[in-house]
Formats: structure tokens, C-alpha cells, sequence
């Protein structure tokens, strides 16, 4: 099998099952009800909703490097302010992280294998950090996702 072919394999066990750490992406996030999404069980830290925005941000990020292009890095953009909690904007947000997933995908499939010891054009990381780099940030924080679901469902301390 390629490269590239078991780099994509990896991530869509990732997203959608199969996975060797355990539980994907989307089986976790498609039980994710909009109060659960908004709520903020550890005062300072970030909700399930902050956390799938920021996923969102750098995996396009990392789709534009596989592209071949410099991403622009908007802090603002990192981390953004939660919109209202409701059921139509947790599905919007559900649905961007959708088309990133989409979006990478695409751009790695289109990945030559010869490429990926080669630096991308922002000059930090290899075409194979940058697709592996995405498959590790979102299992980070799908395990502090589950983590903040856990908290949410337990009866208390």
C-alpha cells in the first residue's frame, strides 16, 4: 500500500471508526447535543464547541500546506468565540468541520508520496508532519472531548 494511502486510511479511522485509540470523531460528535456542545464544566477551559472550531482552524490550515500554499495564522481564528447555543449553529459548525474534513481529504489524496519529506511552504514541517500532524491534534482533542462529555453526564464529584 502507499504513503498517502495509509496516511488516509489512518484518518478515516480517525474521524469515522476503526481507530486504534478508540472512539472516532464523528460517532463522538454526532452524540453531542447543542447544551452539551456550549456547556463549560472546567471554569477557563474551552467547550466541546471552542475545541471542534479550533479543530476546524487548523485543519484547514493543514489543507492549505498540503496544497502547497502558506496559511495565514489569524489568532482570533484559533480559538473563536462560541455563537449562540443553538441546535442550527452547533449543526453549522458540525457541517464546517464536515467540509474540513472533506477539504483535507481531498488535498491529501492529491499528495504526491515523493513530497512528503519535503517542507511545505511555511518552512516548519514536512508535507508527512503536517497530514500527521492533523491525525494527532484531532485525537488530542477528541480525548478532551470525551472527557468533557463524561464530566457533563456525571451525577458529581
Amino acid at each position: 500500500m502507499a504513503a498517502v494511502q495509509r496516511i488516509l486510511n489512518h484518518y478515516d479511522g480517525v474521524l469515522n471508526g476503526n481507530a486504534w485509540h478508540g472512539d472516532a470523531a464523528w460517532p463522538v460528535l454526532d452524540s453531542i447535543s447543542v447544551q452539551e456542545a456550549a456547556a463549560r464544566p472546567i471554569p477557563g477551559a474551552h467547550t466541546i464547541w471552542e475545541i471542534v472550531m479550533h479543530m476546524i482552524f487548523w485543519e484547514n490550515v493543514a489543507t492549505q500546506r498540503l496544497a502547497g500554499l502558506r496559511a495565514g495564522l489569524v489568532e482570533e481564528l484559533n480559538f473563536p468565540a462560541m455563537p449562540a447555543a443553538s441546535g442550527e449553529n452547533w449543526h453549522k459548525t458540525l457541517g464546517q468541520f464536515r467540509d474540513s474534513n472533506r477539504a483535507f481529504r481531498r488535498a491529501l489524496a492529491k499528495l504526491d508520496a515523493d513530497k512528503l519529506d519535503e517542507l511545505t511552504a511555511a518552512g516548519k514541517r514536512t508535507f508527512y508532519g503536517e497530514a500527521h500532524g492533523i491525525l494527532e491534534h484531532h485525537v488530542y482533542h477528541l480525548g478532551q472531548i470525551v472527557l468533557l462529555k463524561k464530566m457533563l453526564a456525571s451525577p458529581g464529584p
